[in-house]
């Protein structure tokens, strides 16, 4: 067996060229790109908040500001490291600066905010703050804001502030150690009820590593811990959502935040790529023989996971196995993308940099997988995941660091990185994540079925080739399996669009497909245009890789951009154009019933009007303030609908007073909406029960399609609940529902407490149908079945004993039919059905050809 020597990468002594500069600094400089992203990402949601919220909308906009500046002081910190031109590094200093200063203010604003608004002191000195600003402001306008003369640190070089920015750099440390110390140990114990510790924490470090900055600033020469910024930056992010600023479920998956987020940092990636093929490329980098066939495995494993990534998070951006499945992709693709310019003829550093930045994120991908296998077998995350999720930090934290990689063999297919201790705790995090799911799931076989099979394998494939990857690394010749991860990436995206993430259709998904398909066919084009250009420079074998390199990462960034980008918004167009509809039409119908109840009602019993219109039906309110009395009326076709929480009693015990009527009102409220949605009447709440009724007091054709489609809503809402408060490891509710259609007699009780009513044998079927059905299931008698087979999906469960009812025919409604429906989940109802339900409502006979399934 021939033998490899291990080689040693070493810094080169005196000056080198502004490129080189920047690749050997590349490690000091990415912590600040992450505290810009982090910083950015935040300050969005910040500012979305600050629309959407009436309420304490000053500490919204504050938190913006403050967002966006540490942001920027990330990035200042960024090309303190890379730029090695000193006028350079000035002028972009000034330029960026003017979005730093306002972070002073904005955090003593905050930190006024946090304690209670009870200091004032901490108000006006963020006025003073605010004044120091603008002296930045005006310096930096007329070109004075840093001057020539740096502190040159290993990590970076650091102009000295200007007279115009010493100020700040003075007064808000001062500050600091004044005032916000003491108030934060005056107020710890509100602070502590009020949010999460890790903001608090992470506040104070930022404002701490903030203040050791000030020194360079001023001139002198010691260690400015803004270097770790992202540090605190994380904690304040983690702080923010787990103190509620943000309503994490909201942001993260019913916005597609962590979407849009992931996709973005990718659309910057393939940016990235192209223009790093296109720049720093040249003919050279492929005199050696390693790029073909070496280079054609990773580079197809990169694409096609970054491909398949894109098709599997469009299909369904909101759905929590949709989005662990595309970054596990994304994750993998990173990794192989570090082994294509070791097949190159590329600097030794440029390769050692590449894999020291893609081994940041691929140091998550245990606990990625993990999750994702656990959510494909629709099971809790196992608490070991923590240690899992630890180890991941660590490996992330230290990946820039120089034991990722310690040299590298120069095999005869490519150069390897010889891994160093942070390659083995990443190699050796990845077997404990193998070990824990082959061990978990080995424990509860009966789990895994279908799909759930081929992501499970899937990933055992791809850490098998990752483990076998570590042989080439400790110098046993033995070519990289791990080349070859478009394989499981394959497999993994095969299972998951298998496991039901569907596309939906519409026709503004439809044309963002077509605009998607057009760019590709577009860049396509003008690639082949772009082939006989560069064949001046390169061999065709050469020129067809290099190309592929080229126009492949912009092929994916169009599809990602046109495609994903427009795919959320999309969805909720077009299932805005139904919503749109029935709010028109319930907006005509309130219209109409306002302009009447102003022309009858006097001034004087307006207050009393809303209230009696507050606890009955319009109709029956109007009839008791005519004649002072309601008449009881018999109704021949009445849907009632029952709900009830099962396992509340075992739940509530766990939970405090408060929370346990928070947590109630918070389920009847969005129940009361959904009815109301539905053309149903609320009659009561029993404790854990709900009871409406549809087709009174005002009789109609419809009201068992009604209540079908309010118990959809319920159910989807009752499944959204109860994936947050899984995710959140929380106790969560699980609702029956039972519905039921016949005659029942209305009326009002009461004298001076009024109660709208409901009597009958009617009540009392609709009841055991929510008892004899199952958590999570929509359970109907025989006479609503009867009623709404021809639009449901249903299941007959044969003859169920109903106490005192004996048996008892019973179904479980499912989801809408498929072509009555706009979404996979048979929830929105598409024209078709709204047609229809136009003519039934009316009064009209529908005539059907076929029996239902």
């Amino acid at each position: 067996m021939p033998s490899y020597p291990l080689q040693f990468f070493s810094m080169p002594e005196g000056s080198v060229s502004d490129w080189d500069y920047f690749w050997y600094q590349i490690p000091y400089g990415a912590p600040g790109i992450l505290t810009f992203l982090v910083g950015i990402f935040l300050s969005y949601f910040a500012f979305q908040k600050f629309r959407e919220s009436k309420e304490n909308r000053l500490f919204h906009v504050n938190l913006a500001i403050t967002f966006v500046s540490f942001g920027f002081v990330g990035l200042v910190l960024s090309l303190r490291a890379w730029i090695q031109n000193v006028e350079l590094l000035v002028f972009w200093n000034d330029i960026l600066y003017f979005f730093v200063p306002s972070l002073a203010p904005a955090a003593f604003y905050l930190v006024y905010h946090m304690t209670g608004k009870k200091s004032k002191l901490l108000l006006y000195y963020s006025y003073l703050c605010w004044l120091t600003c603008f002296l930045i402001y005006f310096g930096i306008i007329i070109g004075k804001g840093f001057e020539t003369d740096v502190t040159v640190f290993p990590f970076g070089k650091y102009p000295k502030g200007s007279s115009f920015i010493r100020p700040w750099g003075i007064v808000a440390p001062i500050g600091y150690f004044l005032l916000i110390v003491p108030a934060f140990v005056k107020h710890y114990s509100q602070i502590r009820a009020n949010y999460h510790p890790s903001l608090f924490h992470g506040v104070n470090l930022l404002f701490l590593l903030i203040c050791s900055n000030a020194p360079s600033i001023l001139g002198y020469k010691l260690y400015p811990g803004g270097f770790f910024l992202f540090i605190p930056m994380l904690l304040v992010a983690y702080g923010v959502f787990r103190s509620d600023f943000f309503d994490v479920n909201q942001l993260l998956f019913q916005k597609n935040g962590m979407f849009y987020f992931l996709f973005g940092l990718l659309s910057f990636v393939l940016i990235f790529i192209s223009f790093g093929v296109s720049f720093g490329l040249s003919p050279t980098s492929y005199e050696s023989s390693n790029w073909y066939p070496w280079g054609l495995p990773p580079v197809v494993s990169v694409f096609a996971a970054i491909f398949l990534s894109i098709i599997v998070a469009g299909a369904n951006p909101s759905a929590r196995l949709n989005q662990l499945c595309a970054f596990a992709l994304i994750l993998t693709g990173f990794y192989v993308m570090q082994s294509v310019p070791l097949k190159l003829n590329l600097p030794y550093v440029v390769q050692l940099r590449v894999s020291q930045l893609v081994f940041v994120p691929f140091a998550f991908a245990p606990s990625i997988m993990v999750r994702l296998v656990f959510e494909a077998v629709s099971r809790k995350n196992p608490k070991g995941l923590k240690v899992i999720d630890f180890l991941c930090l660590v490996a992330a934290l230290l990946a820039p660091s120089p034991w990722l990689f310690v040299g590298y063999y120069e095999y005869p297919w490519s150069r390897v990185h010889h891994g160093g201790p942070v390659e083995i705790l990443v190699g050796f995090n990845g077997l404990l994540a193998l070990i824990f799911i082959l061990f978990s799931l080995f424990r509860h076989k009966e789990i895994v079925k279908g799909a759930s099979r081929w992501i499970i394998g899937s990933f055992v494939l791809s850490a098998t080739l990752l483990l076998f990857a570590l042989f080439p690394s400790h110098g046993f010749p033995f070519f990289p399996l791990s080349d070859f991860q478009f394989v499981p990436a394959i497999i993994l995206g095969y299972a998951v669009l298998r496991h039901g993430a569907l596309s939906l259709e519409g026709r503004t998904i439809q044309l963002s497909q077509r605009l998607a398909n057009l760019g590709l066919v577009t860049i396509g084009i003008a690639g082949i245009l772009y082939f006989p250009l560069i064949r001046d420079h390169y061999g065709i074998g050469e020129s067809a890789f290099h190309l592929m390199m080229l126009v492949l990462p912009l092929i994916l960034f169009n599809y990602l951009v046109v495609y994903i980008m427009s795919r959320p918004l999309a969805e909720e167009l077009d299932i805005s154009y139904f919503l749109l509809d029935l709010e028109k039409q319930k907006a005509d119908e309130e219209r109409e019933k306002a302009l009447i109840a102003q022309d009858k009602a006097e001034e004087a019993m307006e207050e009393s009007e809303k209230l009696l219109l507050n606890i009955l039906p319009t109709k029956v309110a109007q009839e008791l303030k005519l004649k002072g009395s309601v008449t009881p009326a018999r109704f021949e076709s009445v849907t009632v609908l029952f709900t009830d929480f099962k396992g509340f009693t075992r739940v509530a015990e766990g939970m405090e007073e408060q929370e346990l009527v928070q947590e109630l009102d918070a389920c009847f409220t969005q129940f009361d909406e959904i009815i109301l949605r539905n053309n149903l009447e609320k009659l009561k709440t029993i404790g854990d029960s709900y009871m409406c009724a549809g087709g009174l007091p005002v009789q109609n054709h419809t009201n068992a399609i009604d209540a079908c489609l309010a118990a959809l809503e319920i159910q989807s809402f009752m499944n959204q609940l109860k994936e947050i408060k899984t995710a959140l490891n929380l106790p969560f509710w699980e609702l029956r529902l039972g519905i039921h259609t016949g005659p029942v007699v209305a009326g009002v009780v009461g004298r001076f407490k009024f109660a709208y009513d409901i009597w009958g044998d009617t009540v009392n079927t609709a009841s055991r149908m929510e008892s004899g059905g199952e958590s999570g299931k929509i359970n109907v008698s025989s006479e609503t079945y009867s009623l709404v087979k021809y639009f449901f999906v249903t299941e007959y469960r044969g003859k169920i004993y109903g106490k005192n009812k004996g048996e008892l025919d019973m179904y479980f409604v499912h989801r809408l039919r498929p072509r009555y429906s706009q979404d996979p989940d048979g929830k929105a109802p598409n024209q078709l059905f709204r047609d229809l339900y136009a003519r039934i409502h009316s009064g009209s006979k529908i005539r059907w050809k076929n029996q239902p399934e």
